[in-house]
């Protein structure tokens, strides 16, 4: 995942017209990543635009605070641009107009307060805080959340995963599903874990209307979770969102560490 930064006005590439160069992977060992952008100051021609004529497909000043599926990169006169999807849009941007988005890992929080802060101010926690919205009064625990997750423990020379297993009561809500139809007519199932996990091509607001959809799909309505939260149930959350953990300078324009120490990516439990 990438996110914008702030952009002083400078000089910015031309871009690329014309048939382009062989492409190129410049997003190290993950090509498939998220970006965000979040630029407060827009330069007049910072665009989302077309490969092969170069028409200026959208403004990007209109998607801040959006996030973008890379799905490819390619340079053009020593320019990295990226391919990329994300808000139901797609088309090429130059590559110093996003940053990685970078999370932390669940390993380093040591209170349930510290990781309720955390998924209430990091920019990386949108979609968190998107799905939160159906939880009122939940009461977030880092210890189940850690668990749902499958966080690593270093047992060498096998490393494990944590379990839910310490909880008498346990909800595996990341398991509920809802069937869908293809455009062919035939359905299939999507799991909640399928629709946190999913590439970045719509809202957060959106994906969470869909986890919602699902949880009332399985019987879980708002005052069913509520009563259940009364009942003492906490309640687990982690989505990494394709974040990445670590970013550094090696490689073009950067190698983006994705070793969230987790065996899933995302998790959403119920539990006492």
């Amino acid at each position: 995942m990438l996110r914008g930064r702030l952009q002083q006005a400078r000089k910015h590439p031309t871009h690329p017209r014309g048939n382009t160069e062989k492409l190129v992977n410049t997003l190290g060992q993950h090509p498939k990543t998220t970006l965000h952008h979040s630029t407060t100051r827009i330069l007049r021609k910072m665009v989302i635009s077309g490969i092969k004529s170069s028409q200026k497909l959208y403004n990007i000043k209109n998607y801040q605070y959006t996030s973008w599926y890379a799905q490819k990169s390619f340079k053009r006169n020593g320019k990295v641009y990226y391919k990329v999807t994300g808000n139901k849009v797609s088309g090429y941007v130059w590559h110093g107009y996003v940053t990685p988005a970078i999370s932390k890992r669940i390993s380093t929080f040591k209170s349930d307060s510290s990781y309720i802060k955390y998924l209430n101010t990091d920019k990386s926690q949108k979609l968190s805080r998107a799905v939160l919205k159906y939880f009122p009064n939940a009461k977030v625990s880092v210890d189940l959340s850690r668990r749902g997750a499958g966080q690593f423990v270093d047992n060498k020379p096998i490393t494990k995963a944590m379990t839910t297993s310490n909880y008498k009561h346990v909800i595996n809500l990341t398991a509920l599903s809802h069937d869908l139809k293809t455009s062919y007519g035939s359905t299939y199932s999507e799991t909640i874990l399928n629709t946190l996990d999913f590439p970045v091509t719509t809202t957060n607001a959106a994906v969470a209307k869909t986890v919602n959809s699902i949880l009332i799909k399985n019987g879980y309505t708002q005052a069913k979770i509520s009563n259940l939260i009364k009942q003492g149930y906490k309640l687990g959350i982690y989505i990494n969102g394709s974040t990445g953990i670590s970013a550094g300078k090696q490689g073009y324009p950067w190698t983006i560490n994705t070793n969230a120490g987790t065996m899933n990516n995302a998790a959403l439990f119920l539990a006492k």
